[in-house]
């Protein structure tokens, strides 16, 4: 029998019920895994509470990694044994699962188990921010709207060692986290927050990667330069509305972005082996994790809500 959490409502965290279930054997091109730790997610708390549809009853979480311990027909590359991560592939809140290999990436041996589970996919998602949605250089003004939460402030520290100008938002009581050398660190509270940062770069920002969405909206516009970006990735406060007039003559590039895209692209193995190399590096500094045990996911979703929770929780069976 396997642990699993599992949801036959959306709602609060208290949807979000401890169960048991047998799993078979892999079929085809799948594997069969026993997880040692399970990344959560902010995506995880839209997914539970409906904001994106999910067909019930359904087992929530998009990351974890562990041990391959039964291998499918037709697989190759992997066996049992192997040490391996994953990313964005739904039904992650549980003891043991059946996946495909698609979304698997196979762990080298110095990254531990818990450190991968809760750092693949908001470091997929600050590789795809740096690296692919805007390459970002030295001399380049990076502003960071929500650079306390998990992925924000892996950007914020990734741009800075890249040698970008970084002008660092988030929430006061966070801002600790991030080193003092980042850059400009400005408060979420700040008043005029847009006025303030086009005070630190008169002539705005270069790019911007919004975590935060509606709240923070109107000062990400105000702080973009003429023929800059916006990359909205997430919308912890709901989706951002920009002035579209505003947008048009103002040459202003706007997208929303999904890291969901790495897996689609192929291009998850590339992503995964140079985040594992940052932190080699020491780019990220220390991953500092929240742990849970599995049947407290409810817990877990209970301290997002609270605002209490670390950058980096992972559930553990």
């Amino acid at each position: 029998m396997s642990d699993v959490i599992r949801m036959h409502a959306v709602g609060g965290p208290a949807v979000l019920v401890a169960e048991q279930e047998t799993l078979g054997s892999p079929a085809p091109g799948q594997v069969k895994i026993r997880q040692e730790a399970i990344g959560v997610n902010f995506l995880d708390t839209m997914f539970r509470s409906g904001t994106f549809g999910v067909s019930l009853p359904f087992v929530n979480g998009v990351e974890g990694a562990g041990e391959i311990i039964e291998v499918g027909s037709d697989v190759g590359g992997f066996q049992p044994g192997d040490r391996v991560a994953y990313f964005f592939a739904p039904g992650a809140y549980a003891q043991e699962r059946i996946m495909d290999t698609a979304p698997l990436v196979t762990l080298p041996q110095d990254v531990p188990t818990q450190l991968a589970a809760g750092l693949l996919t908001k470091g997929v998602t600050a590789w795809l921010a740096v690296r692919r949605l805007h390459e970002v250089k030295a001399g380049d003004v990076v502003l960071v709207q929500g650079a306390t939460g998990g992925v924000g402030s892996l950007v914020a520290r990734w741009a800075k060692k890249l040698g970008a100008i970084v002008i660092a938002v988030g929430s006061t009581t966070k801002l600790e986290r991030l080193p003092a050398d980042i850059g400009h660190r400005l408060s979420s509270e700040t008043p005029d927050l847009g006025s303030e940062i086009r005070a630190l770069a008169p002539d705005g920002a270069d790019v911007v990667y919004d975590f935060v969405g509606r709240a923070t909206a109107d000062a990400t516009l105000k702080a973009v330069r003429d023929g800059g970006a916006i990359f909205t990735i997430g919308a912890a406060s709901g989706p951002a509305a920009f002035d579209e007039r505003l947008v048009t003559d103002r040459r202003i590039r706007v997208e929303h972005a999904s890291a969901a895209s790495a897996v689609k692209g192929g291009i998850l193995e590339a992503a995964a082996s140079e985040i594992f190399a940052r932190w080699r590096d020491g780019t990220f500094g220390e991953i500092q994790l929240d742990r849970y045990a599995l049947k407290d996911a409810a817990g877990a979703h209970q301290a997002i809500a609270d605002r209490t929770i670390g950058p980096n929780p992972v559930l553990v069976p």
